[in-house]
């Protein structure tokens, strides 16, 4: 049986600002990542370094300060194959280093601290947190501009008497977002003013009907920013107890859920919902059967906190 060849190694270029901000270039598909391009036969990883920053960004470069190499797995769940990457520094200071920048390949730019990183990789956040400048003590107005966000978000935990649980399928706006048109819990994003409880009861109630109150806090879950989508996850899980689906009339008055069911929460969620909501599932029912809240962050062992 042929293998197929592993995919080859990657230079990328580590570009920082005066105040310690690093460079990073927006891919159509919504992931950011370094300047970048593959090390050609032949090439040695410096040469690539210096290509990519002219090829993705239209600046030139003589020479550029190795700073370390790590090992790239991708997106957890995307299937993409481990590259090395090898990454180099470029100082701003350097004359007209930035004063042209074209990007033929990407969607936009931006400048970010190491603590406020949108969606790259969790390998490229680790390496970037472990070899870039640090923030430095910056004036109020501008530490609160660029202070870390996140999306807060609830669900509601509803199981039937044999376990399986409540998923809801949202309206199709955009079929490019990832797990578009997948199963999902009752939940969404907490309003400005509102706890988890709270938002949770009230996401239960516009989506399905169902008006009860919230019950423990099962599982708080980190998730890995999505393509498109440049901030992490952090989700809150109540448990709403068990309901009888012959006995209970679910609907959303809005339009905004299209269709309810009740799944197996084992292979069946997985190929439904996805393997993060399979994830967040495993989680919320351990905690349920404990009686102990779980924290825990997706992917796994990623570059978020976890517990």
């Amino acid at each position: 049986m042929d293998h197929p060849s592993p995919p080859p190694p990657v230079a990328g270029v580590l570009v920082a600002d005066a105040i310690g901000r690093i460079l990073l270039l927006r891919r159509p598909d919504g992931r950011w990542e370094l300047p970048s391009a593959p090390v050609r036969a032949a090439e040695v990883p410096a040469s690539a370094a210096v290509r990519a920053l002219a090829e993705v960004c239209g600046v030139t470069a003589a020479v550029l300060r190795p700073v370390g190499e790590f090992e790239d797995g991708g997106v957890a769940g995307g299937g993409a194959e481990r590259a090395r990457r090898h990454v180099f520094a470029l100082s701003v200071h350097a004359p007209g280093a930035l004063d042209r920048l074209r990007l033929p390949r990407h969607a936009t730019h931006a400048w970010f601290f190491t603590d406020n990183l949108p969606g790259l990789t969790p390998d490229t956040v680790r390496f970037l947190r472990a070899n870039a400048p640090a923030r430095p003590h910056l004036p109020r107005a501008q530490w609160l501009a660029t202070t870390p966000r996140s999306w807060l978000c609830t669900a509601a935990v509803v199981t039937a008497p044999d376990g399986r649980l409540l998923m809801v399928k949202a309206r199709v706006r955009d079929p490019r977002r990832p797990n578009a048109g997948r199963w999902n819990f009752p939940g969404g994003v907490l309003d400005t003013h509102e706890d988890a409880p709270t938002g949770a009861a009230r996401e239960l109630r516009e989506e399905t009907g169902l008006d009860r109150a919230a019950g423990p806090l099962l599982a708080v879950l980190w998730q890995h920013p999505e393509p498109g989508a440049d901030h992490p996850i952090v989700q809150f899980f109540h448990d709403f107890g068990t309901a009888d689906p012959t006995a209970v009339r679910l609907g959303c008055p809005d339009g905004e859920i299209t269709d309810w069911a009740w799944l197996r929460p084992d292979g069946e969620l997985d190929a439904a919902a996805g393997p993060a909501r399979a994830f967040a599932a495993r989680q919320a029912l351990a905690a349920r059967a404990s009686g102990r809240t779980v924290t825990a962050s997706y992917p796994p062992g990623g570059a978020g906190s976890g517990g």
